[in-house]
């Protein structure tokens, strides 16, 4: 499997693990994330499957690593709290 498809594979188990989220009307942020993608790939019979949902998990650390949890804090007296 070439990078792309691997990429694509990636962004549709990502997709899954999403729609499954918000499905069961469960909050929707990176460690929901992480844990619906972990019981998908524990469900996956195709191995590239599988490794996607590992890659996405690997990415959504990532992202988290660069960017903290990717909200912002603001104090109490302010309009937007969290954005």
């Amino acid at each position: 499997m070439d990078h792309r498809q691997s990429e694509k594979l990636k962004e549709i188990m990502l997709g899954d693990a999403t729609l499954a989220i918000l499905e069961q009307q469960r909050p929707l942020n990176p460690a929901s994330l992480i844990q619906e993608l972990r019981a998908l790939a524990a469900r996956q019979t195709d191995e590239a499957r599988r490794k996607a949902c590992l890659a996405a998990i690997r990415e959504i650390r990532s992202a988290q690593m660069n960017s903290g949890d990717g909200m912002t804090r603001r104090s109490a007296n302010d309009d937007n709290v969290i954005h």
